[in-house]
């Protein structure tokens, strides 16, 4: 029996609550050459125009193990294993380091490592059986380095590049290969209208830290403008975009290690080795919101 192909897709909504659209985008394109995908989400009917393309979706909550215990048997089931993973779900948390409340990182760390991790446990005895299989990581130029506001959520980015390092080394023997992709910001992805949609607990939204959220919401309005960006948006990536470059990383035969899209993400790992790292966070502190 050949291997499966049939590929597991999670965060595939169209640019709304845990999705940056890179999920849906990658969907319809995998779904167009010819792969065989299942698109999952928490809310399926916001998956309702996958469907119509003819895509498979599901339901599956990467908190909620068994929605991803029913996903995978029933990928099993109609296919032998899951082929290729792609680990897309997410949402970015905001909030300072030292008022964000405990309870709000347990849940960030919960969807964007542990679920993801409990994940791709259960697609790697498939994968081990059939010789091969692929999982693909979604990480982010934050994976690299953090900035002020988002420290819970870049600590997740970064916990994904050492799971997928360790992981590449420990299932290779199986055939399997781990592929990490680190997007510069999406164009329309996280981004934040006003102070309210930071989605912050009550105590964060004053004293300490309001001109600096402020700022925050403003400094995001470059990646907000999606159809003609201008200044920092400019450098921004678009969904379609990170799309292609997850095809790339799917068919492959010899997929890179990571695949970096967009000039900041290619240059800002080599202007932090350049610099050193007082420099970089001089950098830091002159590029980004800083309260």
């Amino acid at each position: 029996m050949a291997p499966s192909r049939a590929i597991l897709l999670t965060g595939a909504s169209s640019g709304t609550g845990m999705s940056s659209g890179t999920g849906h985008a990658a969907a319809l394109r995998l779904h167009r050459a010819g792969w065989p995908v299942y698109a999952t989400g928490r809310n399926v009917e916001a998956l309702a125009d996958l469907a119509a393309e003819g895509i498979q979706v599901l339901y599956l909550d990467v908190t909620d193990e068994q929605s991803m215990i029913e996903a995978v048997d029933k990928i099993t089931a109609e296919h032998g294993a899951v082929g290729t993973l792609i680990n897309n779900a997410a949402y970015s948390l905001n909030g300072t380091i030292g008022e964000t409340p405990m309870d709000e990182v347990r849940r960030q760390f919960e969807t964007n490592v542990f679920g993801l991790s409990r994940l791709t446990q259960l697609v790697l005895p498939g994968m081990r059986a059939q010789g091969e299989g692929r999982v693909v990581i979604m990480s982010s130029i934050f994976g690299q380095f953090a900035t002020p506001g988002r420290g819970y959520y870049q600590a997740t980015k970064h916990a994904l590049e050492a799971i997928g390092d360790s992981l590449r080394h420990e299932v290779a023997r199986f055939g399997i290969k781990v592929v990490l992709i680190e997007p510069s910001p999406v164009l329309g992805g996280f981004v934040p209208m006003t102070v309210a949609d930071l989605g912050m607990s009550g105590q964060e939204h004053a004293g300490l830290y309001d001109e600096f959220w402020q700022y925050f919401v403003d400094w995001h309005g470059a990646y907000r403008e999606t159809d003609h960006p201008k200044g920092r948006g400019r450098m921004a990536v678009r969904a379609e975009g990170v799309a292609k470059v997850i095809e790339r990383a799917v068919s492959s035969d010899n997929p890179q290690i990571r695949y970096r899209l967009g000039v900041p993400s290619r240059l800002l790992p080599r202007m932090r080795w350049t610099i050193g790292d007082r420099m970089f966070e001089k950098f830091v502190r002159f590029f980004f919101p800083i309260p």
